[in-house]
């Protein structure tokens, strides 16, 4: 029986093979088939190694290091966010060193990491048995990636309901403005925006012509990352002009560094007090339009309801504007 499915996958594995290799030798240009051929032959190894390691008590064997060049070209394909896929990469290169039999093994992997750590192969591993279950479409080799699945252990998860207070956001600011500039631009276009870190990195190290409303600047994002969309990133006077200064690419890593070096509020508590004070009773922002502001809105918005979210967002922010540009009178860096 076991060798009759081998033969199977064999021949599934050589048909792939010879339908990219087919493809390869219709193009013209001696480098792009060469560059074709290269992305051919690994993942048909690969692939050929996992049907080849069958045997009696063990169906399906995997190794990282032999298919780590299609995972690259997965993750590449699938747009991950770079230092998304940079640490999903560097976890498997240092835990997943063994092959993987059953799911024995993806126990003993988690079995002594640390909870930060279990988060991080968590998404890793998923993310690379995605990776094989697209590439080897084989019920049996599904059904084998099911099971090492579901001992994966599951993230220790709870609701985060800390909310910075204002006099947290105040002594920040207070603080701030004898920080380099990178940092001092990074942590307002948080606080204005109530953004994503990553699309505030994005956002000063390529920034777009912002359009001068009334009371505020609003600019284009247009960051889709899954079901996280960003379309418009608004910001206040005094952060733009910080913006317009800025003549250095930022790192989001020193970024990071830097905050917790000197306490400030991290990004992700950042976009929870912004969430929280646009939807106050004191401002009384729609929570629908809160959401559009701060990059929370579905991919597939129908256009009719994304015009009114955009209108609906121009004329309430200005509300959140004048708030924050209260705070930083009371920190003592505005006067007027």
């Amino acid at each position: 029986m076991h060798k009759d499915t081998i033969e199977e996958l064999k021949r599934r594995v050589d048909e792939q093979c010879k339908a990219l290799n087919s493809l390869a030798s219709s193009l013209e240009g001696e480098n792009r088939l060469g560059e074709l051929m290269k992305r051919v032959e690994k993942p048909c190894e690969a692939l050929t190694s996992l049907a080849a390691n069958m045997g009696e008590s063990v169906s399906f064997v995997l190794s990282w290091p032999e298919t780590k060049k299609l995972f690259l070209q997965y993750v590449e394909f699938k747009r991950y966010e770079p230092a998304n896929a940079k640490t999903l990469i560097s976890y498997l290169d240092r835990f997943v060193t063994q092959p993987i039999k059953e799911p024995l093994d993806v126990m003993r992997l988690f079995s002594p990491l640390t909870v930060g750590q279990r988060h991080h192969l968590n998404r890793a591993l998923r993310a690379w048995f995605k990776c094989l279950e697209i590439n080897m479409p084989d019920g049996r080799f599904k059904e084998f990636l099911d099971s090492l699945r579901k001992v994966i252990p599951k993230d220790e998860v709870g609701i985060d309901v800390k909310v910075p207070e204002e006099e947290q956001i105040i002594s920040d600011l207070r603080r701030i403005v004898s920080e380099p500039l990178p940092l001092q631009a990074e942590y307002n276009l948080l606080l204005d925006s109530g953004l994503r870190l990553v699309e505030v990195v994005r956002l000063l190290n390529d920034f777009p012509e912002a359009e001068h409303l009334e009371g505020f600047y609003r600019c284009p994002v247009g960051f889709f990352r899954g079901s996280k969309q960003a379309y418009y990133c608004y910001m206040t006077e005094y952060t733009y002009q910080l913006i317009k200064k800025l003549n250095e690419k930022v790192s989001e890593i020193r970024l990071k560094r830097r905050h917790q070096l000197h306490k400030y509020t991290r990004a992700k508590y950042l976009r929870k007090f912004a969430n929280d004070t646009m939807t106050s009773e004191r401002l009384n922002i729609p929570e629908s339009v809160a959401d559009f502001i701060q990059g929370r809105v579905p991919k597939s918005i129908g256009a009719k309801h994304y015009m009114q979210l955009k209108r609906k967002a121009d004329q309430f922010y200005p509300r959140y504007a004048e708030y924050i540009t209260e705070l930083r009178r009371k920190a003592g860096i505005l006067t007027a």
